[in-house]
């Protein structure tokens, strides 16, 4: 007989390996309808009161950004454009004021007085083709230019002013442009005269004197002659001293139009901020 407790023999029961097989189990019990529904409703409500508080919040840094004051960056920085678009908000009597202080050759002060303005402003009119591709090489934006004549009417004098986009800009183009010998001018700005004035025979050959300064984003090129208009050819000896005058007016010129004025956000009509 054999031994029923080898425990190599199976065991029955429903824990051994003749087990009866167990009934199977139900299914599970699907979700009703109405939770599935408030679960979107929860998800809806979450999502709606996150667009919420986002456009609260930006509405919020919106209105902070249009009513707090400006830093001091931003009033530096609005203070730098404003001089770099003076060349075409400013009228043209302002940029080129009627009267121009210089110092004449006794030490004293006298002032130099406008003739005209040409209504031109392209980069390459008014000067010489060589000239005009260094100022259009560093990105010239206009080329301004007025005469003037000095207090005793014997000099008269063009000064142009290029407007550049930044003072790095209008350095590299002043240096390049500068002639080796003011008192041999070469190619160079124009000398621009005005009919029936005291500077009617300001023609180029009469120029004898060129120089270049810098204000700011603004070159300032000047040429100088004499009001009767005779030729540097003609002139045996220059005395260069009489023309001194030239670049110290367009320095004058140049330096009002390049002074930054720090924004006032009390003034409406000049400043937004």
């Amino acid at each position: 007989m054999a031994r029923t407790s080898d425990p190599s023999w199976p065991t029955t029961g429903p824990g051994g390996w003749g087990a009866w097989p167990a009934p199977d189990e139900p299914p599970p019990e699907p979700v009703p309808w109405y939770a599935r529904r408030r679960l979107w409703l929860v998800v809806a409500v979450v999502t709606t009161v996150g667009y919420l508080v986002v456009g609260v919040l930006s509405t919020a840094r919106v209105y902070w950004e249009f009513h707090r004051k400006p830093t001091q960056w931003e009033l530096y920085r609005a203070a730098g454009e404003e001089v770099q678009n003076r060349w075409r908000t400013w009228p043209a009597e302002k940029i080129f004021p009627a009267s121009v202080p210089y110092t004449s050759e006794q030490g004293g002060i006298e002032h130099a007085s406008r003739v005209g303005i040409a209504p031109e402003k392209g980069c390459a009119t008014g000067i010489d083709p060589a000239p005009a591709a260094v100022l259009v090489k560093y990105g010239c934006r206009a080329l301004l230019r007025a005469t003037y004549v000095d207090q005793m009417q014997g000099i008269v004098l063009t000064v142009g002013i290029a407007a550049l986009d930044d003072e790095r800009a209008a350095g590299l183009a002043g240096e390049a442009l500068a002639p080796p010998d003011p008192a041999k001018p070469g190619p160079f700005l124009h000398a621009l005269a005005f009919p029936r004035t005291i500077a009617a025979r300001f023609a180029d050959p009469a120029r004898q004197f060129a120089a270049t300064g810098r204000a700011g984003p603004y070159v300032v090129l000047t040429v100088a002659g004499q009001t009767d208009g005779r030729p540097a050819s003609a002139v045996a000896k220059p005395h260069s001293g009489w023309f001194l005058l030239a670049p110290e007016v367009g320095r004058n010129i140049a330096g009002s139009l390049a002074l930054p004025v720090q924004p006032d956000c009390s003034e409406k009509r000049e400043w937004k901020c």
